[in-house]
């Protein structure tokens, strides 16, 4: 039984894919399998897979017909078996001593899960992401979301190693078709007994300069909008039955974030098609608490009550205003 099994869906990624398979493969942490799952890739990504495969026994290949990156982890999840668990995107980079501070930490703590901070990578190199910068600026252990708000931003499962038989216990799995870290991250922060925050950076997250943008690039493409919408009020759903303490933090960040992007998108797209979008982000709006619009910003507020009131002109208007 390897120590940690690290799950690579991909799809047709054959630029960046051998920087991410190479970063794997040099891990610091060498009792390690890589579960690789090809979901129906139409490029030369089963090929270098393949050529993985053959090369390191620590590497092995699972293809599937295109279902989506959660029907692909999930696949890999049921064919790794670690003590512990990880996800890597195809196109990402991980650094080389990461998987060994996640583990150790675990090993020492006893924790769930450990998470790490995260970097920006493009050609000329990696940049802090400004919004992890206060969520991983201190290590900490054993700590838990519902004494540490600020781990509400912490939504992505690339920079987690889990420990296999918490994940197992809690039957966690993906389901949407895009935006699908923030269901599971969530709710395996509420259901662990402790948590790590390791002290440093534990994955590069790119940013696609060639070949076919990544969902997070398509960002105001009405169908992107109405996946973050969706992954919003699932998300929301959640922490109002499990964890509704941890409701206002997390409605300021999507007030804030989200709902935000959400508004920008209608600036290049009509109200009909962001019809779904939009329907769902006011569904979400409308159950907002509100002392949490009362602590927004006034010009945020006014937006938001443009938005919820179906005032779409009006609120175009604003946003062009100030120079969005």
């Amino acid at each position: 039984m390897p120590t940690l099994s690290v799950v690579v869906p991909f799809y047709n990624v054959a630029p960046y894919f051998p920087e991410l398979l190479e970063s794997l493969a040099a891990q610091h942490l060498d009792d390690i399998e890589v579960v690789l799952v090809d979901d129906g890739s139409s490029d030369s990504s089963p090929q270098i897979a393949s050529s993985w495969v053959a090369k390191d026994e620590r590497f092995s290949l699972v293809t599937q017909p295109n279902r989506g990156l959660s029907a692909a982890r999930n696949a890999g999840a049921e064919q790794a078996t670690g003590t512990y668990l990880a996800f890597a995107d195809s196109d990402d980079v991980v650094p080389p001593t990461a998987y060994r501070a996640l583990v150790d930490s675990l090993e020492s703590t006893g924790s769930d899960f450990a998470s790490g901070d995260v970097r920006r990578l493009n050609s000329e190199g990696t940049h802090r992401h400004p919004r992890y910068a206060d969520v991983f600026a201190a290590a900490r252990r054993r700590t838990h979301i519902t004494r540490d708000h600020d781990l509400i931003l912490d939504r992505m499962i690339w920079n987690k190693v889990f420990r296999r038989s918490f994940w197992d216990l809690h039957r966690l799995a993906f389901s949407l078709a895009q935006y699908e870290d923030a269901p599971v991250t969530v709710r395996a922060h509420i259901e662990a007994q402790a948590v790590d925050v390791v002290g440093q950076v534990v994955y590069h997250w790119r940013i696609r300069e060639a070949g076919e943008p990544s969902i997070t690039q398509r960002l105001y493409e009405p169908d992107n909008i109405a996946a973050r919408m969706r992954m919003m009020v699932d998300t929301g759903d959640i922490l109002r039955e499990h964890a509704p303490g941890l409701l206002p933090a997390y409605e300021r960040d999507m007030c804030l974030g989200d709902l935000r992007i959400a508004m920008l998108a209608m600036l290049e797209n009509t109200d009909a098609a962001m019809a779904t979008a939009l329907d769902l982000g006011r569904g979400f709006l409308g159950r907002v608490d509100e002392r949490v619009l009362e602590a927004l910003p006034a010009a945020n507020r006014h937006r938001l009550a443009l938005l919820l009131t179906g005032k779409s002109d009006e609120l175009r208007e604003d946003l062009r205003a100030d120079g969005q």
